[in-house]
């Protein structure tokens, strides 16, 4: 099972989802995934390739503290998880991921911006419904 987490509360209520799935099935893994989407880069410079080594300091840092709760809810639990942090767009790592380890579902939170808020930014959430080929749960 691939699960979404960004240290949000809907993602917090994401991993006790994901865990209430896999309860009593020991051989089921969980694989919380942080994506940090770095921006592309011209990296002809040396102070552009500093900045891009800079920038994966940061995504991993921010991936660690994301995935801090997510680590410990699955520790508490006793559940089987590999926490991934990545590089790159959201949806797009998730759906590669899930297909990476062979998910039999996602889980994953989403904070609901509404209509409006997909129109103008683009819906993670949604995103990962069109790519994934197992089931999508989003948890609010």
């Amino acid at each position: 099972m691939s699960s979404r987490w960004d240290g949000s509360a809907p993602a917090n209520r994401a991993v006790a989802q994901a865990l209430s799935l896999v309860a009593g099935r020991p051989e089921s893994e969980i694989v919380p995934v942080n994506a940090q989407n770095l921006q592309t880069l011209d990296i002809s410079d040396i102070s552009a390739v500093m900045t891009v080594e800079v920038d994966r300091q940061l995504a991993a840092r921010q991936s660690r503290t994301a995935l801090r709760r997510a680590i410990t809810l699955c520790r508490k639990a006793q559940a089987k998880f590999v926490a991934r942090a990545e590089l790159g767009s959201p949806a797009e790592t998730i759906d590669r991921v899930a297909r990476e380890v062979g998910a039999y579902q996602i889980v994953m939170g989403t904070r609901g911006l509404g209509s409006l808020g997909n129109l103008l930014l683009g819906s993670v959430a949604t995103k990962v419904v069109r790519l994934a080929q197992v089931p999508v749960t989003l948890v609010k």
